[in-house]
């Protein structure tokens, strides 16, 4: 007499021993209870450190609590409770050796989740580990096993090589390890680029992007255009002029606005690549952080995806990559 767990999936795995999934990806198990009175099914989420999984950070008793048809499977979606404990959406980078440094949170979860089952007459609890990946694929590229040979990105999908295309700036190299360990954080390295003499690739600067696969993705650009915007605001009734003094002033203009705020765009783009090329970067579209990186020293700026274009056309052999940006960072001045 006993709680027999199975995941709806076929090859999706739900174990005592740590295995991995994705946070964004539905990961549903049905319970059933042999027990015929049984009248309710509760989760307890223990929470183990990824980098040491014997250090329970802490026990949430009842995390989940559901009613039980006599004779009838639950079916629960384990990853809608990992999502409502975990805080995956920190991108607080300022450089690549920050996420070097600690951006692997960033890859998989800073938690392993050991989701312990009962129900109100069996108390022994059925444990099922799983240490998500931060991400979800969509629906052409999911795939129910997901373990530690998983790709991080769409680059290292279509066997890409970044070293030499981009002289001189750096890239990251990472990867997962056996989510059993008892350090399961992934590793996570920065590579600089061979120097190329004479080269000029990637001249004008790299983005470093998210990827929905869990991991980053990197790409240089070779052409750049950047364009500063300045917007009013506040409004202020004025006549056709003023005067600068009571008595015997001179005549001068006065504002009509309170303030200036300026905001700027930087339009990257880079010629010819391959077919596989443009299918390795087109997922920056579905990325939730993008990071510019003006120079070779690595240093980051968060910004928003204003547009991308990765024509992806299959009676031709590739295209050009281009992608519009727009900055977070606004400054602002005020006028009187």
């Amino acid at each position: 007499m006993a709680l027999t767990i199975s995941p709806e999936i076929k090859f999706q795995l739900a174990t005592a021993a740590a295995t991995y999934c994705y946070l964004y990806e539905p990961l549903r198990v049905s319970i059933s209870e042999s027990i015929t009175t049984a009248q309710q099914i509760f989760i307890e989420l223990e929470v183990l450190d990824t980098e040491d999984s014997t250090v329970i950070v802490e026990t949430l008793p009842n995390y989940g609590v559901y009613d039980l048809n006599p004779g009838q499977p639950l079916s629960i979606d384990l990853m809608k409770l990992a999502q409502q404990h975990h805080d995956a959406n920190v991108y607080n980078f300022s450089s690549i050796d920050d996420i070097v440094s600690y951006g692997w949170t960033s890859i998989v979860s800073k938690y392993k989740y050991n989701f312990k089952i009962t129900s109100d007459e069996t108390t022994t609890a059925s444990s099922v580990v799983k240490l998500p990946i931060i991400g979800g694929r969509d629906f052409q590229t999911f795939n129910p096993a997901v373990d530690e040979n998983q790709d991080l990105s769409e680059i290292e999908i279509q066997n890409i090589n970044l070293n030499g295309m981009f002289p001189g700036y750096p890239y990251l190299s990472q990867g997962l390890v056996l989510a059993t360990e008892q350090d399961a954080k992934p590793k996570c390295d920065k590579v600089t680029s061979a120097e190329v003499v004479g080269s000029t690739e990637g001249c004008a600067g790299q983005l470093i992007w998210k990827s929905r696969l869990g991991g980053f993705c990197t790409w240089g650009f070779k052409l750049k255009k950047e364009n500063t915007t300045k917007k009013y605001t506040g409004n202020i009734q004025v006549g056709m002029f003023s005067s600068t003094q009571v008595v015997n002033g001179n005549a001068f203009v006065p504002v009509d606005y309170t303030g200036i705020e300026t905001s700027y765009t930087i339009d990257l783009k880079q010629l010819h690549l391959s077919s596989n090329e443009l299918r390795a970067v087109a997922g920056i579209v579905a990325s939730p952080a993008v990071y510019y990186m003006k120079e070779k020293t690595g240093e980051l700026e968060l910004m928003r995806v204003a547009a991308s274009n990765t024509p992806l056309d299959n009676k031709a052999n590739g295209g050009d990559f281009s992608v519009t940006l727009k900055s977070i960072s606004n400054s602002s001045q005020n006028t009187r």
